[in-house]
C-alpha cells in the first residue's frame, strides 16, 4: 500500500494558492486541447468558502502549496439529488506540474481513503471528464470502478460529460 500524503486542512488562508494552482491546471488543459477544467471557473471566494468547512487539504513543502484535493460526504450535484450514498467523495484532486513524477497523485487518493476511513464511512466516490481517457485509466488502475456517464453540473464548462466512478474500501 502506497504512503499516505503528508495533507493537511487548508484553511480560508489557502484558498488563493489553491485557486491559482488550479487556473494553472486549467490553463495547461486547455492549451493541450483536454477539455475538463477552464481558467477561472473555480474562484478563490468559493474555495475559501469550502475550506471554512474543512472540505480542502494541502500539502505544501517549503511554503510552496504542491497539491490539493476537497473531500466531502455528499455529492448531489454530480451523483443526483436522490442519489445520498455516503462516500469520501474526491473532488479537485491538484498536483503542480513542476511536481509530477513524484507519484504524488497516488499518495493523495491513499489519504483521502485513510482519511474516508477514518470517518467510518468504506466508500470512496469520484467522477472525471467521460472524454479523458488517461485519467479515467488512471483511476481504474487505482482500483476504481466505473458506473455511469452523467451531464456535468451547468456551472462548469469544460465538457459536457463526466464518468462516476467508486472504489470500496477494506
Amino acid at each position: 500500500m502506497p504512503e499516505s500524503a503528508p495533507m493537511i486542512v487548508a484553511t480560508p488562508d489557502d484558498a488563493e494558492d489553491i485557486a491559482h494552482l488550479r487556473n494553472r491546471l486549467a490553463q495547461w488543459m486547455v492549451d493541450n486541447g483536454i477539455g475538463q477544467w477552464v481558467p477561472g471557473e473555480y474562484p478563490s471566494t468559493l474555495v475559501a468558502e469550502e475550506a471554512e468547512r474543512g472540505e480542502w487539504f494541502v500539502w505544501r513543502e517549503a511554503g510552496a502549496l504542491v497539491a490539493a484535493v476537497r473531500v466531502v460526504w455528499r455529492d448531489p450535484e454530480f451523483w443526483g439529488a436522490d442519489d445520498d450514498t455516503e462516500a469520501g467523495y474526491i473532488h479537485g484532486l491538484m498536483v503542480a506540474p513542476e511536481q509530477r513524477g513524484r507519484d504524488l497523485g497516488t499518495r493523495i487518493i491513499q489519504f483521502c481513503a485513510d482519511y474516508t476511513l477514518a470517518n467510518g464511512v468504506t466508500l470512496q466516490r469520484l467522477d472525471t471528464a467521460a472524454d479523458n481517457a488517461v485519467l479515467r485509466k488512471y483511476y481504474t488502475a487505482q482500483g476504481f470502478t466505473e458506473l455511469r456517464e452523467t451531464r456535468l453540473p451547468p456551472q462548469f464548462h469544460g465538457t459536457t460529460h463526466v464518468v462516476l466512478m467508486e472504489k470500496m474500501l477494506a
